[in-house]
């Protein structure tokens, strides 16, 4: 079967593509052609870095990917048989770019309903579960104003469609060419640009998503008390807290109810073919967000 692997740290042009064989059906396991694959920045900064993860990713060769959507066309006999033809969202930590994949996680795998598409399931990957850890940080703070950076991003739009109505003031930042299309994302929402940014003289929660310590320290300076909560920075010259992930199924199971339901919107922007992963990721890597890139193997 066609597997994307990464074989060495030179970035995302050194990806290969393999011929392996479809994984053994285990007793705990449940066996599923892949469908569709999000393109997600986890990938290109472990290709060329050993030391962007703290996982076992760094062991290579490797199947890249950390999830996706496809059917279940084997079920273990340890494993709940009604799974069998279903699609799923399956999260595969351990590499998910491959025409078969076995998970043996019964957390890890989601049944997707009629009014869910595969391509806006797949989209769920590494993005409103991190924007929920944001929003809890938005909730709890009792800042005035939330000044929200990379908002034109994907978690950034998830984040936006996930916040209550609320007494705090957002602020979203992007750039100037990204206005127009996070205008048309989020209408609700005026787009501001770092220089537009007015002095904030009360509490301000800053919510760093688009990792830019210049851009930090530029709308620092209209900022008189404020805090830093980030998802892209470990450290910086400016006082943070980092933030990421706790993957919890309860939240996935919710999300996938929200897209039924129209409560919840997808952003998606280009889909490639499978073969074609390595300028997949670097359109997603090199142009302005406009939506998550999948992989198809169909």
């Amino acid at each position: 079967m066609l597997a994307i692997m990464q074989t060495s740290f030179n970035g995302i042009d050194a990806l290969t593509t393999a011929d392996i064989p479809v994984p053994a059906l285990t007793p705990n396991g449940v066996l599923i052609k892949m469908h569709v694959l999000p393109v997600v920045p986890t990938d290109w900064k472990r290709e060329a870095n050993p030391h962007a993860t703290a996982e076992q990713a760094a062991q290579l060769p490797r199947i890249i990917g950390v999830g996706g959507t496809g059917q279940v066309v084997a079920v273990g006999a340890n494993r709940n048989p009604a799974l069998l033809h279903q699609r799923v969202l399956v999260m595969q930590p351990s590499g998910s770019y491959s025409a078969y994949l076995l998970s043996e996680n019964p957390d890890f795998i989601f049944p997707l309903p009629a009014a869910v598409t595969d391509t806006s399931a797949a989209a769920l990957t590494a993005g409103p579960g991190t924007a929920h850890v944001l929003q809890r940080e938005i909730t709890a703070s009792t800042a005035t104003n939330v000044v929200v950076t990379g908002a034109n991003s994907v978690i950034g739009l998830y984040l936006l469609q996930l916040l209550q109505p609320q007494d705090k003031h957002i602020w979203p930042i992007v750039s100037p060419a990204s206005q127009a299309y996070f205008q048309a994302q989020c209408p609700d929402y005026p787009a501001v640009t770092a220089a537009d940014l007015p002095p904030l003289t009360t509490d301000t929660l800053v919510i760093d998503i688009a990792g830019s310590e210049p851009l930090l320290n530029t709308l620092t300076a209209h900022l008189t008390d404020y805090e830093i909560v980030s998802i892209a920075l470990t450290q910086a010259t400016l006082p943070l807290k980092f933030v990421h992930e706790s993957f919890t199924p309860a939240d996935y199971r919710q999300f996938i109810g929200d897209l039924a339901t129209g409560d919840l919107h997808a952003p998606i922007d280009r889909t490639f073919a499978v073969r074609d992963t390595i300028a997949a990721q670097h359109y997603a890597c090199d142009h302005h967000s406009r939506g998550r890139v999948l992989v198809t193997f169909d």
